[in-house]
């Protein structure tokens, strides 16, 4: 009697599970997933279109374009992440009684990888403009973190110790080379051209800021999308445009607009956001800040609130009534940034018939979770930067083969 008391309970307890959760789905209509893939949908079927209206579905996804990229084993480098600084001492070993500045580099840089390997022990080898070696610094392992990176950084300690021994007044182009040591091997040979300046808190004839000069980033941007929750259960992403822009620009005077079919259908004023899932990134000398436009650039993420990757159908659609689904909708996409209302960048990407955006340069630089990189076209604006710097000085001496500056 007990055992047919509890079998009932049971029996209950699931049918109401089952009528609740009908009933909480049967609002925002989600699409059958037992619907086979050759049953084309009826003229009331409807769906989104880029202008937010209603149409006979024609280019709704069923199938995952987009699959969850599983991190590798072997840590792999991402070299867009590389980021080299002179870390600037007021002092000079070599002239201990007299005010003359001087300058060692630090470095960071992230690798993609599983969670569970093993083996980080990476150093730095810097060599100097003549080719020799100038010191080596083991690496300082960060933790793991929500994007399945691990960055890897100059020991603070170590820095301090070079300041004192290895330090150098001179600018000019050095070498420098990445070795992971765990497993025997240089991953990234590569030369950075360091330059000098004053700034208004620096008197003495001898007395300067150093710094790593970044202006080859200015027409390289990224087009990608918030993956950190890209599984095979879910879709409709947020597309995120990121450029470089040289000096300080508050966020407040920025907007980005994406242009589609000769229509604009995204801004970041609807509901969009600047600095994106991944916040800012900042390149800069420690005064750069003080010299107005310049030796100080910042990665700017603009994320669409209607631009979206769907990506199969397994979200709900009606929360984002007026956005474009770009890998529904093929074609070229045009982003147009302005600053007080005037357009200083653009770039383009392209999604292809297959509802990829179609990439031609990230597989020389890996980038992970489906990001591209695309030109970006800078328009007159008040900064200051080497227009040609990256015809040779991209990605650190690597520049993209292919790539062309708009």
């Amino acid at each position: 009697m007990k055992k047919n008391l509890i079998t009932t309970l049971v029996f209950v307890f699931i049918s109401a599970l089952f009528v609740s959760t009908a009933a909480a789905q049967f609002p925002i209509k989600i699409p059958k997933i037992s619907k086979p893939k050759s049953e084309k949908p009826t003229p009331n079927d409807p769906t989104e279109t880029p202008t937010g209206k209603t149409s006979p579905a024609k280019s709704v996804q069923s199938k995952k374009i987009y699959e969850y990229e599983k991190p590798p084993t072997v840590p792999k480098l991402l070299k867009s992440s590389i980021y080299i600084q002179a870390k600037v001492d007021k002092q000079y070993w070599k002239t201990p009684k007299l005010n003359v500045s001087s300058w060692v580099p630090t470095i960071e840089f992230s690798v993609y990888v599983d969670r569970d390997t093993e083996g980080f022990e990476y150093t730095a080898e810097y060599l100097n403009p003549d080719g020799t070696l100038w010191f080596v610094e083991p690496l300082r392992t960060g933790s793991y973190a929500a994007d399945r990176t691990i960055k890897l950084s100059s020991e603070y300690l170590t820095t301090r110790a070079m300041l004192n021994t290895k330090s150098t007044n001179l600018t000019g182009i050095y070498g420098v080379k990445i070795n992971d040591k765990s497993r025997g091997k240089t991953i990234f040979e590569g030369k950075f051209k360091v330059g000098k300046f004053q700034s208004e808190f620096q008197k003495g004839k001898s007395e300067f800021d150093f710094f790593v000069e970044h202006d080859w980033m200015m027409p390289i941007g990224f087009v990608g999308f918030h993956h950190s929750a890209l599984t095979a259960d879910y879709g409709g992403f947020g597309v995120i445009a990121s450029l470089w822009m040289k000096g300080e620009i508050d966020s407040n005077e920025l907007e980005a607009k994406v242009f589609f079919a000769g229509k604009q259908i995204a801004s970041t004023k609807d509901t969009g956001s600047l600095g994106g899932v991944n916040g800012y990134v900042e390149r800069q000398s420690a005064q750069g800040v003080f010299v107005k436009n310049q030796y100080f650039w910042k990665l700017w993420n603009f994320e669409f609130f209607n631009l979206r990757i769907a990506n199969g159908d397994d979200f709900h659609r009606t929360s984002y009534p007026n956005a474009t689904y770009a890998d529904e909708n093929p074609g070229e996409y045009i982003v147009k940034i302005f600053h007080k209302n005037i357009e200083i960048r653009e770039l383009k990407f392209t999604v292809g018939s297959d509802g990829r955006m179609v990439d031609n340069f990230s597989s020389q630089v890996f980038i992970p979770n489906y990001s591209i990189i695309v030109p970006v076209k800078i328009l007159p604006t008040t900064e200051k930067w080497v227009q040609t710097a990256w015809k040779t000085e991209a990605f650190f001496g690597s520049p993209l083969s292919g790539f062309v500056a708009p």
